[in-house]
């Protein structure tokens, strides 16, 4: 009788493991983290935001998809021994972009240090694929990274570079290579703590017979469907449309002089969640003018989160301050006042006070975290 046959289950797997480590990562501890999408209304639908794994932005032009991957990975770099790759596959990380994220960007190799983002402009899928590969794989310094590939769609095959216009090109050769790099990496990113964010458009779906049944779909992001598979969030980014801009009096037209644009309200529909959340749709608005990192616009969202947990109401044109919540502000050495007339006074009143924002801020995500 083998020595294997007269090992108890327990002594048998842990042989298993210890012959078989380098093809699984049980060894290993998973790390967990939330980072913030930037919005606390976002944050609420999903539960403190976004972990590790492969996350997928889709939608239309200008539906802030971008935006919204920077501003996820602004947060992420605010962690200990993190770093970012922004994968610059179609040219158009512009220079009002990088001062509205607020992340530090270098070219150069030698400057990419913790809390810092590399970008690397490449749309060679394999390229890229085998760059993100690496430094997953050998990374001595257990840093962990957040990948932004902007976009899925400006991704060549090797094989095709080279060819005319003329020559055919492989069909779904992008997709088959996109599903086996999950396979290999899946795991991997998300056990480590690494974060990937792909971005794609939408594709319309062409059908030629208009009253056959379409096939049911999550979503007509581009990518192939083993990208859809391996996501742990699928965000869907909506068109922007007149009613959604914010103005300076709602109920007025547009005037650049008398009634100027102050934002926009961005729409989401979730697509894929591990929570439950699936088509539901966000909402979250946007300030323009804004920069490092501060486009959404978070004192809009603190005045919601005020009436949503009872802390004030309005009574006509005034609003006013419960005592729990004056209560709290005085633990915390902040001046308040009791009564505040309008919405506008009372935005004003946070823009002016950073540290009171960062403090509720803090105090909505921890009771958010409780509930």
């Amino acid at each position: 009788m083998s020595k294997t046959a007269e090992l108890n289950s327990k002594d048998a797997l842990k042989m298993f493991l210890k012959q078989n480590e380098e093809h699984h990562y049980n060894f290993e501890d998973e790390i967990e983290y939330k980072v913030s999408s930037g919005s606390l209304k976002v944050d609420f639908e999903l539960e403190g935001g976004f972990g590790p794994g492969l996350h997928r932005f889709t939608g239309m032009n200008e539906g802030g998809k971008s935006s919204e991957a920077l501003e996820v990975m602004k947060n992420f770099l605010t962690m200990p021994k993190t770093k970012g790759v922004y994968i610059k596959a179609e040219g158009r990380l512009s220079t009002e972009m990088k001062a509205r994220c607020g992340i530090n960007f270098t070219h150069d190799e030698s400057e990419w240090d913790n809390g810092k983002c590399f970008i690397f402009d490449s749309n060679i899928y394999e390229t890229v694929l085998d760059l993100m590969r690496v430094l997953v794989a050998r990374n001595p310094e257990e840093t962990r990274y957040c990948f932004v590939l902007d976009s899925l769609d400006g991704l060549i095959m090797k094989d095709d570079l080279e060819k005319g216009f003329e020559d055919s090109h492989k069909v779904a050769g992008g997709a088959l290579l996109g599903a086996k790099f999950m396979q290999k990496m899946s795991i991997a990113l998300a056990k480590r703590g690494h974060m990937a964010i792909f971005i794609s458009q939408v594709r319309a779906d062409i059908k030629l017979d208009p009253y056959s049944k379409a096939p049911i779909r999550q979503t007509t992001a581009t990518g192939g469907n083993a990208l859809l598979h391996f996501a742990n969030y699928i965000l869907e980014f909506e068109p922007r449309f007149k009613k959604d801009l914010i103005l300076e009096n709602p109920t007025q037209p547009i005037d650049q002089q008398k009634n100027k644009i102050l934002g926009h309200i961005a729409k989401i529909t979730v697509k894929k969640s591990p929570n439950e959340k699936t088509n539901y749709t966000l909402e979250y608005p946007i300030k323009y003018g804004r920069t490092g990192g501060n486009s959404i616009w978070v004192e809009r969202e603190i005045i919601d989160m005020l009436y949503m947990w009872g802390y004030i109401n309005r009574k006509g044109a005034w609003i006013s301050c419960e005592e729990d919540f004056l209560s709290i502000l005085k633990e915390n050495k902040f001046d308040f006042p009791e009564k505040i007339q309008g919405e506008g006074n009372l935005n004003k009143e946070l823009e002016n006070n950073k540290d009171l924002v960062m403090f509720l801020i803090n105090h909505f995500k921890s009771l958010i975290c409780q509930s």
